[in-house]
């Protein structure tokens, strides 16, 4: 990630008015999606917890846009743990502004994180990250090393949290991006 990108990504972070600008006006891409629940999933009432977004965009798209792909991802995130319909954002600009802004309570909850951070990682610290929660959980390491292979060597943020104790990460390899969001959530 270059400079440049590094600071569009951070004004759509940080900001719930700069999310709101590149969410209104966001082409709804075609992705493929992949959500990973690996709190308590083996381990009944255990406090840390892991959740894994995958998104697979066409070719480049990360690369041109990636203000554009963070916000579809976070979009489509909201999705799963809303439950809503995955394409619920193909709705005409004037009414996605009327949702920003109505729903800002539901939607600045999961586009700027509560402790901005936006520290620069290195996969092997994310991997380390998912590795400590996974094992926690009990996921099985064939679970584990499908996500360790596909992301292996990829450009990591750490965006933030709720607070001191979560955290949310940002990878990125070649038109793949995932977000993480793990911590001790009792």
């Amino acid at each position: 990630m270059c400079m440049r990108e590094a600071l569009q990504l951070k004004n759509t972070v940080m900001d719930y008015e700069g999310f709101c600008c590149v969410a209104s006006k966001l082409e709804w891409l075609e992705v493929t999606v992949q959500h990973e629940d690996w709190y308590n999933t083996y381990v009944q009432h255990y406090p840390l917890g892991i959740y894994l977004d995958i998104f697979v965009f066409p070719d480049g798209c990360i690369q041109s846009d990636l203000p554009g792909c963070y916000v579809r991802a976070v979009l489509s995130s909201m999705a799963v743990y809303e439950e809503w319909d995955a394409n619920f954002w193909e709705i005409p600009v004037s009414q996605r502004t009327v949702c920003l802004t109505q729903g800002r309570e539901l939607y600045e909850n999961y586009a700027v994180p509560k402790e901005l951070r936006f520290i620069e990682r290195d996969w092997d610290y994310l991997e380390k990250e998912i590795r400590f929660f996974a094992d926690s959980n009990q996921v099985p390491e064939s679970k584990q090393r499908d996500i360790f292979d596909r992301f292996c060597g990829a450009v990591v943020v750490e965006i933030g949290g709720a607070y001191s104790g979560d955290y949310e990460y940002l990878a990125i390899r070649e038109n793949s991006l995932m977000l993480v969001s793990c911590g001790c959530w009792d």
